[in-house]
């Protein structure tokens, strides 16, 4: 369960279930909040009413909760913005990670953009001595997920140099670069997503990652200890394994391809590696162009999410008839609504809404290098 408050959150509260909306039981007590996000876990607790009973404020203007959200255990992710499909017809859900727009689950094509086939190896020795794209299944199983090496993700499809590169992503979409990579990484660390809720070092792996499938670990903050609350950021990290040579480490290792090439060696690329017994996402320079590892698409953001409230705004009042005042430090103030599509800017206090017609909107605050400092929801009367 996710309850998000406002700029007026309860210091003291309590959560309570029935399931006649007669007898209420308290499952959760809060003595000392302080706001933002609460996530209190229901361990299978079977309820069909919910009350939050809230006991002190937390500030002078009362109490005031903007979403609450509930999923089951072992659900589907949190987070998704979109889907989109790609030239073989495959779904994929996104999300918006700031300025960028992350696919959140492996690619799956078997043709390049324009239907050029893309081959599938099984054979390891043949795999190993390729120099064009190739994919295939983890263990050439058809229930594990599909594996490409380098050569596929830049589309080369031949060996004559003269022959234009194809496109492997779908249309508006492309393969990540290193740079990309880690836009991606520092979003998440600035955000709130490291493990241990620093905003230093590189700690996001867990936040990364599925809660599922990964090898077990007794490390702190790595993704293989406490595996179910893994992928807090809802990209989805599954440990398909890789391959060289041989099929390797199915269960420890989830790699994705970069666009970029090792700039000391052009026999290798790099990547973005995470393992079982680690809690950060890693750049490895180390692997051959014939390795095969999973993909995933990125694009620049198309929208704003709608969906990531990990910091909330401080506004009052809210609900408003025309002006909210904004009660904190910012550079630009930004209101959408629910789609994304942005409606005004603003880099006053004072933000007028009075022109916007009766609805719920989102209302986004940056600092000067475009970093989110708050996200809410406002309704507009």
């Amino acid at each position: 369960m996710y309850i998000y408050w406002e700029g007026a959150y309860a210091k003291r509260y309590k959560v309570q279930t029935s399931s006649d909306n007669l007898n209420y039981n308290t499952f959760f007590t809060e003595e000392n909040g302080d706001g933002g996000t609460d996530i209190i876990n229901f361990n299978n607790k079977y309820a069909r009413y919910l009350k939050i009973y809230c006991l002190e404020r937390g500030t002078a203007y009362g109490n005031a909760i903007y979403e609450i959200e509930i999923y089951p255990f072992g659900g589907t992710q949190r987070y998704a913005d979109g889907t989109a499909t790609d030239q073989n017809g495959n779904t994929f859900e996104w999300i918006n990670y700031g300025t960028q727009d992350w696919s959140v689950e492996n690619a799956e094509v078997v043709t390049y953009r324009d239907g050029t086939l893309i081959p599938q190896v099984t054979d390891n020795t043949e795999w190993s001595n390729l120099t064009t794209g190739a994919w295939c299944y983890y263990d050439n199983d058809p229930s594990k997920g599909k594996l490409y090496n380098w050569f596929a993700v830049m589309g080369i499809h031949d060996n004559d140099p003269n022959t234009p590169n194809k496109e492997f992503a779908p249309e508006g979409w492309h393969i990540p670069s290193d740079v990309e990579w880690t836009t991606l990484e520092n979003y998440l660390i600035d955000n709130g997503y490291n493990y241990d809720d620093t905003y230093t070092g590189n700690k996001t792996a867990k936040a990364m990652a599925s809660t599922s499938g990964w090898d077990g670990s007794t490390n702190i903050g790595a993704i293989g200890n406490k595996q179910s609350i893994n992928n807090k950021s809802g990209f989805n990290a599954f440990p398909v394994g890789a391959r060289s040579d041989s099929f390797y480490f199915e269960g420890m290792i989830a790699i994705f391809w970069s666009s970029k090439e090792n700039g000391t060696n052009a026999s290798y690329a790099i990547e973005r590696a995470m393992c079982s017994n680690c809690a950060g996402l890693s750049a490895s320079y180390v692997y051959g162009k014939t390795s095969g590892f999973s993909v995933r698409f990125v694009r620049d953001a198309q929208t704003a999410s709608t969906k990531d409230y990990s910091k909330p705004a401080a506004i009052y009042p809210n609900p408003t008839s025309s002006t909210i005042e904004v009660q904190q430090e910012f550079s630009v103030a930004k209101v959408y609504d629910l789609s994304g599509k942005e409606l005004l800017k603003s880099n006053s206090k004072t933000i007028d809404l009075s022109e916007l017609p009766s609805s719920v909107y989102l209302l986004r605050l940056y600092d000067n290098s475009n970093k989110i400092l708050g996200t809410t929801k406002v309704v507009k009367l």
